[in-house]
C-alpha cells in the first residue's frame, strides 16, 4: 500500500528545463494512480498547498543559479508551510553540455544542499535529491546549443528523471546529489558571493535593442516581475535572476546581454571601489591587516558594486536615446551576432 495519497510538485523554470523534468515526474506519478498537482511558482502567486490529510509527497524542481538554487525557489521554500506533509524530494537542473559523444555534467554547488537544509529545519524529511544535466541555457556566456545536441541531451535526461521518479515512488531513497559533494562544498563561498552581489550585477547587463517593438511579452512572462517600462523601453530591475526566459523567447531577438557595457561597468566599479576603501582606511586609520576589516571591506565592495552598477545602468538606459551610444552598446554585445543562437527547449516524445 502506497504511503502517499498525492504528489505535489512545485517548480520554477526560465527556459523549460525544470518544467520538462516536472512533467516527466508528474507523468510517472499519474501512471501510478497518485493524485498529481503541478504548480509553477512564478511571482509566488496563486500557489495551492496540500493538506496533511492528503498524505502528500512534495517535490521541488528548479534551475541552478550561481551554484545555488534559484533565489525565488529559496524564498518559496523558506516560506513553505509546516505541517502539510512529511517527505519531500528535490531536483535541480544544471548546465549540461556535450563534447562529441561525451555528456558533460554541470555543477550544483549548494543548489541541493541549501534547500534540503532549510526544509529539514522546517520538519521535512528529504528522501531524494538529484541533479539533472539538461542543456545549458546561459546565453550570456555562450550561444545556444544546436538542436541535435539538445535532442540528444534531452533524450538521455528523460530516462534519468523517469528512473529517479520510479524509485522515489517505490519508496526508495535516492541521494545522487551527494556524489559531487566535495566539489560542491568547495564552491560554496562562490555561491555565497554570487547570491550576495554577483546576481545583482548580472541583472543590469540586459538591454532591449532597436528591434524592440514594446510588445510587452518579456514583462508579462518574467517569473520574478523584474522587468518594467522606463522611458518607454524595457528596464531590468535588481530582482532579475537571469533565468534567460526573456532573452530566449523574445520574438524579435531584441533582448541582449550588453557585454561591452558590463565590462565598462566593471572597470568603473573597480576604480571607484578602490578609492572608497582607501578613503575609509585613511579617514578611520584602520589597519588593512585586521581580520574584521577584511570582512567589512568585502561587504563594502559588494554593496558599492550593486549601488554603482544600478546607478550606471539607469544613466545608460536614458542615454541610449543617443544613437552613437545605442549602436556602440548593441554591437559590443556578443548576443547581437546572428551565430549566437538562442536556447530553445524542444520536447522529445520517445517510447520508454
Amino acid at each position: 500500500m502506497a504511503k502517499w495519497k498525492s504528489v505535489y510538485i512545485y517548480y520554477i523554470s526560465g527556459t523549460g528545463n525544470a518544467k520538462a523534468c516536472t512533467e516527466w515526474i508528474a507523468d510517472e506519478a499519474k501512471n501510478r494512480g497518485f493524485k498529481t498537482v503541478v504548480q509553477q511558482i512564478d511571482r509566488l502567486e496563486n500557489i495551492v498547498f496540500p493538506s496533511y490529510e492528503e498524505k502528500p509527497l512534495i517535490g521541488f524542481a528548479f534551475p541552478t543559479h550561481g551554484f545555488n538554487s534559484a533565489p525565488i525557489m529559496l524564498r518559496f521554500i523558506t516560506g513553505f508551510p509546516r505541517g502539510v506533509g512529511n517527505e519531500i524530494f528535490l531536483l535541480n537542473t544544471r548546465a549540461g553540455m556535450k563534447l562529441y559523444k561525451l555528456f558533460m555534467p554541470g555543477i550544483s554547488g549548494v543548489a541541493l544542499i541549501m534547500p534540503a537544509f532549510i526544509l529539514r529545519l522546517k520538519g521535512f524529511k528529504c528522501i531524494g535529491f538529484r541533479p539533472v544535466d539538461l542543456p545549458s541555457n546561459w546565453i550570456s556566456l555562450h550561444p545556444g546549443l544546436k538542436k541535435k545536441v539538445i535532442d540528444s541531451i534531452f533524450g538521455r535526461c528523460e530516462k534519468i528523471v523517469r528512473k529517479f521518479a520510479d524509485k522515489i515512488f517505490e519508496g526508495k531513497k535516492i541521494y545522487r546529489g551527494l556524489f559531487s559533494l566535495p566539489v560542491d562544498l568547495i564552491l560554496s563561498p562562490v555561491a555565497l558571493g554570487y547570491y550576495l552581489g554577483g546576481r545583482f550585477f548580472l541583472s543590469k547587463t540586459f538591454i532591449a535593442n532597436y528591434n524592440c517593438d514594446n510588445c510587452g511579452l518579456c514583462i508579462k512572462k518574467c517569473p520574478t516581475d523584474s522587468i518594467k517600462y522606463v522611458n518607454n523601453r524595457p528596464y531590468w530591475k535588481l530582482t532579475c535572476e537571469s533565468c534567460m526566459r526573456c532573452m530566449n523567447n523574445c520574438p524579435k531577438r531584441a533582448i541582449e546581454t550588453a557585454h561591452g557595457m558590463a565590462f565598462g561597468f566593471w572597470v568603473l566599479f573597480s576604480i571607484t571601489n578602490t578609492q572608497i576603501i582607501l578613503i575609509i582606511i585613511n579617514t578611520l586609520h584602520i589597519s588593512s591587516q585586521l581580520w574584521w576589516w577584511r570582512i567589512s571591506a568585502v561587504l563594502i565592495s559588494i554593496l558599492s558594486m550593486v549601488a554603482i552598477t544600478a546607478l550606471l545602468y539607469r544613466i545608460v538606459h536614458y542615454a541610449m536615446r543617443l544613437k552613437p551610444l545605442k549602436y556602440l552598446i548593441r554591437f559590443t554585445s556578443l548576443t547581437a551576432f546572428p551565430f549566437w543562437r538562442r536556447y530553445r527547449h524542444i520536447r522529445i516524445d520517445k517510447s520508454r
